[in-house]
């Protein structure tokens, strides 16, 4: 059962244990309410006093509280059909929250009587909700000489009214939480996005960019609440788990229980009575939806601590059932919450929280004025605890909610340190691109008219050193239990989210070890057909008349340019800005991260050669090298630990980075791609041409194409960390509120 059923059972021993009837009395209702104050203000100072840090404040109107609960409890006795609220009052008070209501109760035959009924309700916020449970524990039947449920009554007995006053808990209450008509969303600590991306100018202004979500679980390692007439305020203490975020709607837990034990695999005694922690030895879940085997993992943690992790293999099955247990019962924990995550992706599949809560009988020398000055010493110590938060004296219109800086902080830190974000540019931009440059002479002392032995071609290697294999090493270890009375670590475990993290790095890089060998051995055999090149063209040569060479020298003394050369090219593949190693330094002032340029193009076109006025024979030949190419470009070029400064808006880190060049290399070049395989077009011209001499002769801007080496602009478009809104849902109403960064908290003021 998803929704704690049991914390509604306790209430309800907890109110039999307090009220010993159950008729209202006025005066004993005093007392009794002044008890039950005392008890809830002191279980809020042992909350209070059990947390470690406030890292959050939360500050909530209780005029919209009471509103959102009087339409649920009226909603919820309206579809019963048996019950029909009249002046329903919800009244906040000292560490308190009051229900008195008049209710119209019907039986099976249309027999309708009236009661008077009080009750209270106890608040709970687990992380992304805010929870109420309510509790009638008074009730009075206003009727005389009437008929109900086949039976005559001068005046109400007790029996009836133990019997109508169960069935009204058990209609309403109970029906709300197993309906999940309890809730209130309220995500009071949200996280935020992130932006990055690129743009290439001298590509075509090609543009990159991406934009995603940072992923993350709080957990509620303890939290108190204070109650008074206006407002009620709650102070958080949190830890954060990076990298879980939410999974896909095809897979879910269609049921989670706490139980004592698992038989015939189905839970067995499950953790209604939550006075006893026995009975939260095994946590039971059932997958739904599995298409394939997956590995799930429970998460548990006690109090906001991590008490036990276990792996859980799940086959594709419409059913899967499958559990873990904590091994041994931790009885002082109140707070438990255990997590369902899918391993591969990190994804939370399910969560469930409860609380272990105590009952104690009323004390009858409970006053009023005790009770005050218990609330009185309460109050004084939250507020000594929440003084450096700046909300804590003003009032909210619906919410307002402060988040530690420092914190925040940390769990950015943590969020970001394994961002890996890739962003592919517009492929619309670099689908057609021009190229252009000029030809000069050839140097003409280069130039050797005669005949000569071919010199040995140069050796092709591939060092298999250029691609290093590297590996993520992080330490995946954390320890679940220490001795408390050294604080040594007794117990530790491999973190599993860590480890999958891990490998999906290590399998990257191992990915692109084998693409950098790949492409040495691809460059190896252009290296290898450029000699073979090389070899026929000065066979070629070595017949050339040396004469036709000499008047072809003698021309070239004269000229200032042979030709001009333009490409138009089309692209296909991909090409893409990687971001990755994130690092926020000191306080929100610097960013620095890794980036990279990740290619996997396809280039081609033709080479246009458009010879000036230079001697006919060379003309000839030149215009003659008119052709098409096919390049590629598969590679990866870095900047690593680029570094800026954090401009802070109200809602906004932003980090303007500095543009920079990086080389793209294509193999082969164009050059080589159109004379490779045609040695016989250098080799007409008859002046002992190689493709090196015409690479060395092109000159211009665009120059470093034709030799295959584009060094590219890149200007990183500005790194934006976007501050989520916090919100909260009424009424089926989603109200919410942007963050605000100052000094020392991160701020939202949500108003109507």
């Amino acid at each position: 059962m998803r929704n704690m059923l049991m914390r509604l059972i306790f209430l309800a021993v907890a109110s039999q244990l307090i009220y010993s009837c159950a008729t209202i009395q006025p005066d004993g209702l005093a007392a009794s309410q002044a008890s039950l104050q005392k008890q809830r203000t002191a279980s809020a100072g042992l909350a209070l006093s059990g947390l470690a840090e406030i890292d959050a404040l939360v500050k909530l109107d209780n005029q919209r509280l009471a509103r959102q609960i009087v339409a649920r409890l009226k909603a919820q006795a309206l579809s019963t059909g048996d019950f029909y609220f009249r002046q329903l009052k919800v009244s906040f008070g000292q560490q308190f929250i009051a229900l008195r209501s008049t209710v119209d109760i019907a039986d099976n035959t249309g027999n309708v009587i009236a009661a008077s009924v009080v009750g209270d309700i106890l608040l709970d916020y687990t992380g992304k909700r805010l929870e109420w449970f309510p509790f009638f524990n008074r009730l009075q039947i206003n009727a005389a000489n009437f008929t109900f449920e086949g039976k005559s009554y001068a005046e109400a007995s007790p029996e009836l009214t133990r019997l109508v006053l169960q069935r009204l808990n058990t209609g309403i209450t109970t029906a709300l939480v197993l309906q999940d008509n309890n809730t209130i969303p309220l995500d009071a600590v949200p996280l935020a996005k992130i932006e990055v991306g690129a743009s290439l100018p001298g590509l075509g202004n090609a543009s990159a960019s991406h934009s995603q979500a940072l992923n993350g679980v709080f957990v509620v390692a303890g939290s108190a609440v204070l109650i008074e007439a206006d407002t009620t305020t709650i102070a958080l203490d949190m830890n954060f788990i990076p990298d879980l975020s939410t999974c896909p709607a095809d897979i879910e837990v269609s049921r989670a229980v706490f139980a004592r034990d698992i038989k015939s695999r189905e839970p067995v005694g499950l953790a209604r009575n939550m006075t006893s922690p026995e009975n939260l030895r095994y946590f039971y879940s059932e997958i739904s939806g599995a298409k394939r085997p997956m590995t799930i993992i429970h998460y548990w943690f006690a109090d906001g601590q991590p008490i036990a992790v276990e792996e859980l293999a799940v086959g594709p099955s419409e059913r899967w059932r499958t559990w873990s247990s904590i091994g041994r019962t931790i009885t002082g924990a109140s707070h438990w919450e255990v997590l369902v995550v899918e391993k591969e992706s990190g994804c939370i599949l399910y969560s469930q929280t409860v609380r272990t809560l105590v009952a104690k009988g009323a004390d009858s020398q409970t006053d009023k004025a005790f009770t005050n000055q218990t609330f009185a010493a309460l109050r004084s110590e939250f507020n000594a605890r929440t003084a450096n938060f700046s909300i804590g004296d003003e009032d909210p219109q619906i919410a307002l909610i402060e988040i530690r800086r420092s914190f925040l902080q940390g769990v950015f830190k943590a969020s970001m340190a394994d961002l890996h974000i890739e962003a592919e540019f517009d492929q619309s931009a670099l689908a057609q691109l021009q190229f252009a440059a000029q030809m000069l002479p050839f140097e003409t002392r280069d130039i050797t008219c005669e005949q000569r032995s071919c010199p040995s071609p140069n050796q092709c290697t591939a060092s298999l050193v250029q691609c290093r294999r590297l590996r993520d090493t992080r330490d995946c270890s954390s320890c679940l239990f220490y001795n408390p009375l050294n604080n040594r670590c007794v117990s530790q475990a491999i973190d599993p989210i860590c480890e999958a993290a891990r490998n999906r790095q290590n399998n990257k890089y191992e990915a692109d070890q084998n693409a950098c060998i790949t492409n040495l051995a691809t460059e190896k055999a252009d290296c290898e057909q450029l000699n073979a090149q090389a070899a026929r063209s000065c066979e070629i040569e070595s017949d050339v008349e040396v004469s036709a060479c000499e008047r072809v020298k003698t021309g070239m003394e004269t000229l200032t340019a042979l030709a001009g050369v333009s490409a138009d090219t089309k692209n296909r593949g991909r090409l893409s800005a990687v971001f990755s190693r994130f690092r926020i330094e000191d306080d929100f002032s610097r960013l620095k991260l890794d980036m990279a340029l990740k290619s996997d193009l396809e280039i081609t076109g033709k080479l246009k050669f458009t010879p000036g006025n230079i001697p006919a024979p060379l003309k000839t030949c030149i215009s003659a090298w008119s052709a098409p190419f096919a390049s590629r470009a598969v590679a990866v070029a870095s900047a690593d630990s680029i570094l800026a400064s954090m401009e802070i808006g109200k809602a906004t880190l932003t980090a303007n980075w500095s543009g920079f060049v990086m080389p793209l290399a294509m193999t082969p070049s164009p050059l080589e791609s159109v004379f490779v395989n045609n040695p016989q077009l250098l080799a007409r011209c008859g002046i002992g041409l190689t493709v090196k001499k015409v690479e060395q002769a092109i000159a211009g801007d665009d120059a470093e194409f034709f030799s295959g080496q584009m060094e590219l602009e890149v200007q990183p478009l500005p790194t934006r960390i976007r501050f989520s809104p916090a919100t909260i849902v009424y009424g089926g109403h989603r109200y919410h509120a942007g963050a605000v960064l100052g000094a020392n908290y991160l701020r939202y003021d949500i108003g109507k």
